[in-house]
């Protein structure tokens, strides 16, 4: 298919963001998504908003890697955290590498000393007070690393993308209205998951496509594209059981069947079918509540029909949960990370309070 770049450009800019006259925006993404960048810019300008765009390059984020000392790559750019503050809507296109694979060679001790520069930067972000979207742009070089022809994951990507947000919000709100309030949840499948978590307290948010009025009054702005979630902050100390994932992704590795004992909310790796190695070296390289249970979502998104390893459109996908760990203060937890690594169930039976949502993936509300 052939999307219509115009078209979706000014669909995030005008329903998903609500970007009006005056705003400040900074739209950020690969050197490959520059022509989108600058179609969402154009339609920014034609509200009267004041766009900036900066866009990088794998290299680039490449040698900085290979190149910087650590120490230095742990400093923080004072001039660039000084302009999201000054930013009312940050748009991040292609959050992800152009090509994943090549960023197997990089230290895992350089990338965590990068997440500690790059975390002051991230907190203001993400710190609920200005609108954030976060997209992807695919490419056949992630298509290769998730082993799927790009066609098919340019299709689904560009399908899940061009939808009727206004039905896309209304189908999640419905399902947050059922759930919002109840103080316990349990996921059980028949990989061996069996997890309770409390959410005493805790508000669900709707990723929804639609940052509205009355998400900015109740603090959440802050949307995936593809959108299609509703998701919660569990308390950070109440996740206790086995959680058994089918799949995660991280720099072109797959991690694939992650056992992961939870313990008053700390997860431990117990096995996985493969990838093991991998989870543990991320999470022992990352900081703070890097292995706490963060968040459990709830997929959604009716045009993400296949699991393929890109954590964007698979944790959007219905009949789907994913449990994360790390930050969460972005959805009104305490966690203080510079890790959110989103983890997928297919398939998985799930009660809220005395409510089953889910049954072995099919909804029952």
């Amino acid at each position: 298919m052939k999307p219509n770049f115009p078209r979706i450009a000014k669909e995030m800019v005008t329903t998903c963001a609500a970007i009006k006259e005056d705003d400040t925006v900074l739209v950020m993404g690969r050197d490959d998504a520059l022509r989108f960048c600058e179609l969402i810019a154009l339609e920014c300008g034609k509200v009267g908003a004041l766009p900036f765009v900066r866009v990088y390059s794998d290299n680039y984020i490449l040698r900085r890697f290979l190149d910087v000392p650590e120490e230095f790559l742990k400093k923080t750019p004072r001039h660039f955290k000084a302009l999201l503050k000054e930013t009312d809507v940050i748009i991040t296109v292609g959050m992800d590498y152009q090509d994943p694979a090549r960023f197997r060679r990089v230290p895992e001790e350089k990338l965590g000393a990068a997440r500690i520069g790059s975390k002051p930067l991230n907190d203001v972000t993400y710190d609920r007070k200005r609108r954030w979207i976060g997209t992807g742009f695919p490419t056949r070089q992630q298509a290769r690393v998730y082993g799927i022809r790009y066609a098919s994951f340019h299709d689904m990507y560009w399908k899940a993308m061009d939808i009727d947000y206004r039905d896309l919000n209304k189908r999640c709100l419905k399902l947050k209205s059922k759930v919002e309030g109840e103080a316990t949840a349990r996921i059980t499948s028949d990989k061996g998951t069996d997890l309770t978590l409390s959410l005493k307290g805790r508000h669900w948010f709707a990723d929804d496509g639609v940052i509205g009025p009355e998400d900015m009054a109740a603090r959440e702005p802050l949307l995936n594209l593809p959108s299609g979630e509703i998701c919660v902050a569990p308390r950070e100390h109440s996740a206790n059981g086995t959680a058994v994932f089918d799949f995660a992704f991280y720099r072109g590795y797959r991690i694939t069947d992650l056992q992961l004992r939870f313990n008053e909310g700390r997860a431990e790796a117990v096995k996985a079918g493969q990838g093991l190695k991998v989870f543990k070296n991320v999470v022992s390289n990352t900081h703070g509540d890097n292995d706490r249970i963060g968040e459990l979502g709830i997929g959604m998104n009716p045009s993400v029909k296949r699991a393929v390893g890109y954590t964007l459109t698979d944790e959007k996908i219905i009949g789907t949960v994913h449990i994360a760990i790390g930050e969460n203060r972005m959805l009104g937890g305490r966690n203080d990370s510079d890790l959110h690594w989103d983890l997928i169930m297919i398939k998985p039976t799930l009660m809220i309070g005395e409510t089953k949502v889910m049954d072995h993936g099919r909804y029952m509300v």
